[in-house]
């Protein structure tokens, strides 16, 4: 691999998409009805979604959009979330639980009429998405978790040892379920096609301003110090996911920041892309600590899983990440790999994202748990619906207070601690 690619901005995504001309820096005082803090996909889509409710709208980002995790994410879309529907049903009760699922299961659905109705060119793909069982006992998994998914909502198919070789090209995994509705997109191209129509929809972008306090104000809203400049909004949405830190603590302190890295091949020669993964639906697996792979539409194969930096690949997470490619698809193991970079995620200890109201008129949302695609861009229609002033129990999704983790200043370590745990977990076949 090229080691002049392990930057922040190396990615597959950066190298092939044209290049995107930084708004404006913000320069001056404002006064807004909705301020959103972040320039990722949650944000641009809340954007998007209150400057089409008739909000005025000031977006601020302190690189560029789609800089991070949203730009260079895997480009999976898939809908749900990992906990299953009876978990639901126990944590929010069946009517919340129901509203839940019937929108984290339409979610998908929502991005592809979205990218369709905006026009955004993003190469978008519909071949569906699967999850590998990574072993026998994680193969019962998937196939009680098929049943109980089409069972509240959900579009998926089990697919024994037979159906999983033929719809991947691989004998790796003994079984594995197949989510019709999922796709995938080129994410940062997504991700500035979010921006562009945000913008036509008269939301206002401002790149490089940083936002260093929210100052909640008595009445509601808040005013915001952006490049030391006074922003006063009636409303304020906090989309900063795993990059939230010192800006409003209870919420950075309620998840933990984990690296996923990935690389990328040129283009494959045509008789090698017809032996790999033909149905060109993503893979994950059922493992904690999981690998992800797809082909994109140029024939390149994609891969990625748990790094050690969040901001630069380094050559040993490059080497696992070959590894495990090989592994999978031993016709991998003399092919080049051209592209290595690595994000910021949030991941929650529950794996659900969460949103709350931090205070009156200020509103988050965060910890996708690697599936941020199509949850952001739907909860930025969410937080719209909430600044609107949907009721709390007529919110599509549920909202719940900040939750501290216990013993948040080891979070890291601890969290180290268990990954090493979920990987002997993993070595020892059990399910996620």
């Amino acid at each position: 691999m090229n080691n002049d690619l392990f930057s922040p901005v190396a990615s597959l995504w950066a190298a092939t998409t044209p290049p995107r001309p930084a708004s404006p820096a913000l320069a001056r005082p404002l006064n807004v009805d909705a301020a959103v803090v972040g320039g990722g996909v949650t944000g641009l889509s809340a954007a998007l979604h209150l400057a089409q409710a008739g909000f005025s709208v000031a977006l601020f980002e302190s690189y560029e959009v789609a800089h991070r995790a949203s730009g260079r994410n895997g480009g999976q879309v898939v809908p749900g979330v990992k906990p299953g529907p009876e978990a639901l049903i126990r944590r929010f009760g069946s009517d919340a639980a129901a509203r839940m699922m019937r929108f984290a299961y339409g979610n998908a659905d929502y991005l592809f009429d979205l990218i369709e109705r905006l026009r955004i060119d993003c190469a978008p793909t519909r071949n569906g998405w699967i999850q590998g069982a990574f072993s026998a006992a994680s193969g019962d998994y998937v196939k009680r978790r098929a049943s109980e998914l089409n069972a509240h909502g959900g579009d998926v198919e089990y697919l024994d040892f037979d159906a999983m070789r033929a719809a991947t090209g691989s004998s790796f995994w003994p079984a594995g379920l197949r989510e019709k509705r999922a796709g995938s997109v080129h994410p940062l191209a997504f991700s500035r096609g979010l921006a562009r129509a945000a913008v036509e929809a008269g939301a206002a972008i401002h790149d490089h301003s940083q936002v260093s306090a929210i100052a909640p104000d008595t009445g509601g809203g808040a005013t915001l110090t952006v490049n030391g400049i006074a922003v006063k909004a009636r409303h304020v949405v906090l989309a900063t996911d795993a990059y939230t830190d010192r800006l409003w603590p209870a919420v950075a302190q309620s998840y933990v920041n984990v690296a996923s890295a990935q690389i990328a091949t040129d283009p494959l020669p045509v008789s090698l892309q017809q032996q790999l993964m033909p149905l060109r639906a993503g893979v994950s697996e059922t493992r904690k600590i999981t690998y992800y792979c797809r082909i994109d539409p140029e024939g390149r194969f994609v891969i990625g899983g748990r790094g050690h930096s969040s901001e630069r690949l380094d050559p040993s997470t490059s080497d696992q990440l070959r590894r495990a490619a090989v592994a999978r698809f031993p016709q991998l193991a003399d092919v080049s790999w051209r592209h290595g970079w690595a994000c910021r995620v949030g991941m929650t200890m529950d794996d659900l994202p969460h949103m709350h109201r931090l205070a009156p008129g200020i509103w988050t949302a965060y910890g996708y748990c690697g599936r941020g695609v199509a949850m952001g861009t739907a909860l930025g229609r969410v937080l719209t619906d909430a600044v609107r002033g949907v009721p709390l129990d007529k919110l599509d999704y549920p909202v719940t207070p900040v939750g501290r983790m216990p013993f948040y200043p080891a979070r890291q370590f601890g969290a180290a601690l268990a990954i090493n745990w979920y990987r002997l977990r993993d070595a020892l076949g059990y399910p996620a």
